[in-house]
């Protein structure tokens, strides 16, 4: 496993963004899978799973990664090839850590299924991967972007709700927010 967090920090190293993400993902992730009954293994699965889920961004190339501005049709397509890559890196662990790898592959999926890269749909999604995505989402706009100022928590807690039920699950929103409940102190540091 060592030769893994080896493999983030050296992702963290390449993507300034990434810096703090993955630690601050896990740590949302395991507080909120908690409060969703959780425990032992699976817990720990989970939490790996949240620092592991972007490292198949590792293989994407720079100027994708750090681009200021929005991405192009080529560069998203390419930037969401990182799942599938990061489920081919960590191929090795499935044995072990199945769950991490359902988190790697489908944190991206959306409850309507207009997500990737199967396009699963509802609880077809693996509820790990479904708590990934919520503070997965959580975190991505709460912090600096090449491309964006970061919104606000409180901000970013109101569009989890909005968009609970369509891209995210509801029960997962609401036990993050409980797990979570004072905006004001979010995002935490790491």
């Amino acid at each position: 496993m060592g030769q893994i967090q080896m493999a983030v920090r050296m992702l963290e190293k390449k993507d300034e963004y990434t810096r703090g993400h993955s630690q601050r993902v896990s740590r949302y992730a395991t507080k909120t899978a908690a409060l969703l009954g959780f425990t032992g293994i699976m817990l720990e699965q989970i939490r790996l799973g949240g620092e592991l889920h972007d490292i198949g961004k590792i293989g994407t190339r720079d100027e994708v990664l750090r681009k200021r501005g929005p991405l192009t049709p080529f560069e998203f397509e390419e930037m969401k090839k990182h799942v599938l890559e990061g489920e081919e890196i960590l191929a090795p662990l499935r044995r072990e850590h199945p769950i991490v790898l359902q988190i790697v592959r489908s944190h991206h999926e959306r409850l309507d299924g207009s997500g990737f890269p199967d396009r699963l749909r509802g609880v077809t999604i693996p509820l790990p991967a479904r708590i990934v995505a919520v503070v997965d989402a959580f975190d991505a706009m709460t912090t600096e972007r090449s491309y964006r100022n970061p919104r606000t928590a409180e901000d970013a807690m109101n569009e989890l709700r909005r968009f609970a039920g369509v891209q995210f699950d509801g029960d997962v929103v609401a036990a993050f927010q409980r797990a979570f409940p004072d905006p004001g102190k979010l995002p935490i540091s790491v």
